[in-house]
């Protein structure tokens, strides 16, 4: 992928930029569509920034490809990373009263389709493929494939607030390089991404849009292909576990109500938060 120092340097200064440009664009092309959503404060804001980070990825992907083959990206992870950012539309772009897995499986019960369901079957068969192409044993990638679905889950999770799914990206995506049996490999992998939302991040922000389901998803997808490809075992496990434990703190507590009564976590939560339009 695009790293200092590499011939596709340049692209890597570029993306960002690019990136800028199709997310305020977007916003203006949602706005004028009607695809806007009802924000925490009751604030219309455009729906969902995450197509600008895939946008602003792409062409640096393909452009790689060109100059140097060998430092592309594996296609079965730029697949999946597709998959996972537009199966997250489906949320984005449609508006519905259910939330949580006992919502969503309950109304599939009932013979209820929700764009949550729908999502979560698109997301378990594009992790079967992915992890179908794993050169682990089928133990090893039943790991892999519930530490995938839950990272892009769990960083969606996040995603109530302004800028507070970004504050988790980006020390995941350091811890994960920190910690990687190849440092190297894993920025290679993430660093594209890293600075994509780093470009977005304002908008975010600032809540002239969300990030969505699209961005949260394909950044928590991120986060979870680089710990299964370059983490231990153990670590992967370790991983699973704490995306575990938030998808079922998540079942039956508010996040945001545990944020808003610690002083430390709500001066984190509104850190950066100063150009928000509260009105």
């Amino acid at each position: 992928m695009i790293l200092p120092g590499s011939s596709a340097l340049p692209l890597l200064l570029v993306a960002p930029l690019w990136s800028t440009v199709i997310g305020r664009q977007l916003i203006e092309f949602y706005h004028r569509a009607g695809v806007v959503k009802s924000n925490y404060r009751g604030k219309m804001v455009s729906a969902a920034l995450g197509p600008a980070l895939l946008l602003g990825y792409l062409p640096g992907a393909a452009a790689v490809l060109w100059i140097d083959p060998a430092a592309a990206p594996p296609f079965s992870i730029l697949f999946l990373w597709i998959g996972f950012a537009f199966l997250g539309l489906w949320d984005d772009l449609i508006t519905e009263k259910t939330s949580g897995f006992k919502g969503h499986f309950g109304a599939a019960r009932q013979g209820k389709l929700t764009a949550g369901f729908l999502k979560v079957i698109t997301a378990v068969l594009v992790g079967l493929l992915f992890a179908g192409s794993l050169p682990f044993s089928p133990g090893h990638r039943l790991l892999a494939l519930l530490l995938l679905l839950l990272s892009a889950n769990g960083l969606n999770l996040f995603d109530r607030r302004p800028g507070r799914a970004l504050k988790i990206f980006f020390p995941g995506a350091a811890l994960i390089i920190f910690l990687a049996r190849s440092p190297d490999a894993a920025a290679q992998l993430l660093l594209p991404l890293m600075v994509g939302a780093l470009a977005i991040a304002p908008l975010d922000l600032e809540a002239s849009a969300m990030l969505g389901d699209c961005g949260a998803n394909l950044l928590g997808a991120a986060l979870g292909i680089a710990a299964v490809l370059y983490l231990s075992p153990a670590l992967q496990a370790a991983f699973l576990f704490f995306w575990s434990g938030v998808h079922l703190f998540c079942e039956y507590y508010s996040l945001s109500r545990v944020i808003e009564n610690s002083s430390v976590l709500r001066r984190l939560d509104y850190l950066g938060r100063f150009r928000e339009n509260f009105t």
